[in-house]
């Protein structure tokens, strides 16, 4: 899993935050007791799970020290939080130590899903929950949205050439993460031994201030722009957005992918 602070300003933006609400309402009914929160950044979401359940037993894991200061000290001692990525949490935590297991918006950052889905496997206890989403995979876009995508990288890339900065035409599109599809998360989930799974895809509108977000992250800057300077490839992003805005007000819709899924 990539450093989430490179992710921090995404998911500061309130309208992605809209997809962390719909998440929580995957968990059992009832509510978890022993939750893990894995990628859980500077703790907004493990803030909502709290401020829902005041009694509930909360464990963060997130890889950037930064981040998870800014959790310790938005919930004042009412979580604890290690160092940690989804693969690492068998080895951060016995056996069978939660009951519910929350990834948001953070799956798609995963390089190794079965080894990461394994290790959550074993720390769930029998019968107990995982839930995830992401709005970056396979599908996520939508066709009438892909030429608002295309001006916006367009414009970036003939930026780009106007400083004579060379773009890496052989670097992947995409990370792995964003190529996986609905099938590929529901087949590595029955593989790692989950059962119960079902999904869900669910539309979003998103404003500019999302797109901004969303320009300085690796997974978008490097894409659109491989080979050149990622803060630099994120300027160039982010002057393009702003010069489209400056023509009219620019939004997108995307879909965000849904999973819950129970250790047998």
């Amino acid at each position: 899993m990539q450093p989430s602070q490179d992710y921090a300003a995404l998911r500061r933006d309130p309208e992605y935050g809209q997809l962390n609400q719909r998440l929580l309402e995957f968990l059992a009914l009832g509510g978890p007791r022993r939750l893990l929160d894995i990628g859980c950044g500077d703790g907004a979401v493990s803030e909502v799970l709290l401020g829902r359940d005041p009694g509930l037993a909360l464990t963060g894991v997130d890889p950037e020290p930064g981040l998870l200061a800014e959790a310790r000290a938005r919930l004042e001692g009412r979580a604890e939080f290690h160092v940690g990525d989804a693969a690492s949490v068998e080895r951060l935590f016995p056996p069978a130590s939660f009951d519910s297991v929350v990834m948001a918006n953070c799956v798609h950052l995963v390089e190794e899903l079965p080894a990461a889905l394994g290790a959550i496997h074993r720390v769930l206890e029998p019968g107990g929950r995982l839930v995830f989403n992401s709005a970056f995979y396979a599908g996520a876009e939508l066709p009438a949205e892909l030429p608002v995508y295309a001006e916006l990288i367009g414009a970036a890339r003939r930026a780009a050439r106007a400083r004579g900065l060379v773009l890496d035409r052989s670097a992947p599109a995409k990370t792995p993460g964003m190529r996986r599809s609905a099938e590929d998360y529901w087949e590595a989930l029955a593989a790692c031994g989950f059962t119960g799974i079902t999904h869900a895809e669910e539309s979003f509108t998103f404003s500019g201030g999302f797109l901004a977000a969303l320009c300085g992250t690796p997974m978008f800057a490097s894409a659109a722009l491989p080979g050149i300077d990622r803060n630099v490839a994120a300027e160039l992003l982010r002057e393009s957005l702003q010069k489209q805005q400056q023509k009219a007000p620019v939004t997108v819709t995307r879909r965000c992918l849904y999973f819950s899924a129970v250790r047998a």
